[in-house]
Order: C-alpha cells, then sequence, then structure tokens
C-alpha cells in the first residue's frame, strides 16, 4: 500500500512537472510571438516619405515655369484695340495683334513683322498707310526707300550697329544711357550719350525713331 502510495506520488509530481514546463514554452512563446511583425513593420511606416519630400520641388518648379512663360505686350498704332495684352512664350507678333482685334483698314500691315516670336515688355507699333515706320526684326536696317527707321528705344545692339557711325562700343553706351535714364524722347538728349555729337544726330533725324 505504502509502494502504491509513493508511485501515485511521483506521478502526480511528474504531472505537475510536466504541466508547468507547457505553461513555461507556452509564455515564452506568446511573449516572442508579437516581436515578429514589428520588425516587417517598420519599413513599410517610412516607405511614405519618399514620394512626400520629392512632391514640393516638382510644384515649385511648376510655378517658376509658369512664371517664365507669361509675357507682357503692348499693341500700339492702327489696331482695333490697342492695349497691353498677356501671352505666352513661343507667340509671335501676329497672335498679339489677333489679341488686339486685328489691323484696321487704315493700316500698314508691312509696318510689322508678324513671324517675330514676342519677348516680355515688347511694343508692337502698327503704322498707318503712308506713315514712316519701324520694323521690328533681329536685323533691321536704317531708312531706306521703303521708309524703315531704328527704333532708339528698343533696338539691340545689333540693329544699332546699322546707323552711321556706330559701333559695339557706341551701340553700349546707348543702351546703357536708356536703361539709366530710361528712354530717350528727342534728338538733343542723344548729346549725352559719350561718342554722338551734332553731325551724328544730324544723319539720324531721318534713320531713327523714339516710338
Amino acid at each position: 500500500m505504502e509502494k502504491y502510495k509513493q508511485h501515485m506520488s511521483w506521478f502526480i509530481g511528474g504531472g505537475i512537472l510536466l504541466i508547468l514546463a507547457i505553461i513555461v514554452s507556452l509564455m515564452n512563446y506568446f511573449q516572442s510571438e508579437p516581436n515578429m511583425p514589428v520588425t516587417s513593420q517598420i519599413p513599410q511606416q517610412m516607405e511614405p516619405e519618399s514620394p512626400i519630400s520629392t512632391d514640393k520641388p516638382n510644384g515649385k518648379s511648376r510655378d517658376n515655369n509658369e512664371r517664365k512663360t507669361k509675357l507682357m505686350v503692348d499693341v500700339q498704332g492702327s489696331v482695333k484695340r490697342p492695349g497691353v495684352y498677356e501671352l505666352k512664350e513661343g507667340d509671335r507678333v501676329m497672335h498679339a495683334i489677333q489679341m488686339a482685334g486685328g489691323f484696321m483698314e487704315s493700316a500698314e500691315i508691312r509696318s510689322v513683322n508678324q513671324a517675330l516670336k514676342i519677348t516680355d515688355e515688347m511694343i508692337v507699333y502698327v503704322a498707318e498707310k503712308g506713315e514712316k515706320y519701324e520694323l521690328q526684326t533681329a536685323s533691321s536696317k536704317p531708312m531706306d526707300e521703303n521708309g524703315v527707321v531704328v527704333n532708339i528705344n528698343s533696338a539691340d545692339e545689333t540693329v544699332l550697329q546699322t546707323l552711321n557711325g556706330v559701333g559695339p562700343a557706341k551701340a553700349q553706351s546707348i543702351i546703357s544711357y536708356r536703361e539709366e535714364n530710361g528712354p530717350f524722347t528727342s534728338l538733343e538728349q542723344l548729346l549725352e550719350v559719350r561718342g554722338i555729337g551734332e553731325k551724328t544726330i544730324e544723319q539720324w533725324k531721318d534713320q531713327i525713331s523714339f516710338e
């Protein structure tokens, strides 16, 4: 009888130890299991950061491009609706004239180069028939038999050198004076430019315009 009790105590003690071992192993398993998805979630949380950082500069570049393409052009003379119009980069003089309502019947169509690309702050002047005019081209020449004159206030260095006695240095002096003092309004004002004398402006009186 005593041996039976002894075997039963061993059996019960072994069962208790087995149960404790199972409990401990289960606790260790459940404690380690939550750590597994944590490592897999870390890169998932970091992935959205890259597209966010690239959106901002792209937006700024689009805004800068839009600012650059807006050009303001002043259309004057023999057009139906003279005024200042907003165009975009790549447009030509013909587009500016269309926005101003087109030519009037009295317009001298040859007075403008309709194929010329516009620039910001450009003045497009359409002369009337019989009026002396300035043809806005990249290679305008001084007054000839067609009555073409050079606009002293808008001509670039290349065009200015088509005037009698004007080289690169004198052309740059004219441009510098315009930038510092504004547009010329008379022949006498040209005397204030270094290198230009009375004989020079006498030659230019029929070759230049101020508008």
